[in-house]
């Protein structure tokens, strides 16, 4: 089982973090080795999306349940189907002065052993390249 926390300073209103990160269908047009990113039904407060994902030899579908709430700021998506025993992942937006602070938790229980060996080792790695993409998608529209 992988689990990791991050948290990050942006020099951003947390309202409009939490709308960028709740835009799952733009998902594909920033994040590396996002092939593919749709809400697929639900509402503005909790929806089904399906992202295909790549990285190295690894790739899949994956399912969630993702609940967000606007007035705590917090974004919740939980596996309902892909190759994993359970994946988790919270977003948090908190206003800290000019900006916000962003965190991240993130716990997932791959079916697949070895690649969660591989994926354990550089889920730093990853964490960082996808931040630094949400970075550049924020510049980008603000």
């Amino acid at each position: 089982m992988i689990n990791v926390e991050h948290k990050k300073y942006l020099e951003f209103p947390s309202e409009f973090l939490y709308d960028v990160m709740r835009d799952v269908n733009s998902y594909s047009k920033f994040i590396p080795g996002c092939n593919f990113s749709k809400i697929i039904s639900g509402s503005n407060e909790k929806f089904i999306a399906k992202l295909n994902l790549k990285y190295l030899l690894m790739s899949g579908e994956f399912i969630s349940e993702v609940s967000c709430d606007k007035k705590k700021l917090t974004i919740i998506s939980r596996g309902i189907d892909g190759p994993f025993h359970s994946l988790m992942n919270k977003w948090q937006f908190k206003k800290k002065g000019d900006g916000s602070i962003v965190k991240l938790n993130i716990t997932i229980d791959l079916e697949n052993k070895i690649f969660e060996k591989i994926l354990k080792k550089n889920i730093d790695k990853i964490l960082l390249q996808i931040i630094h993409s949400f970075e550049k998608r924020i510049d980008l529209i603000y």
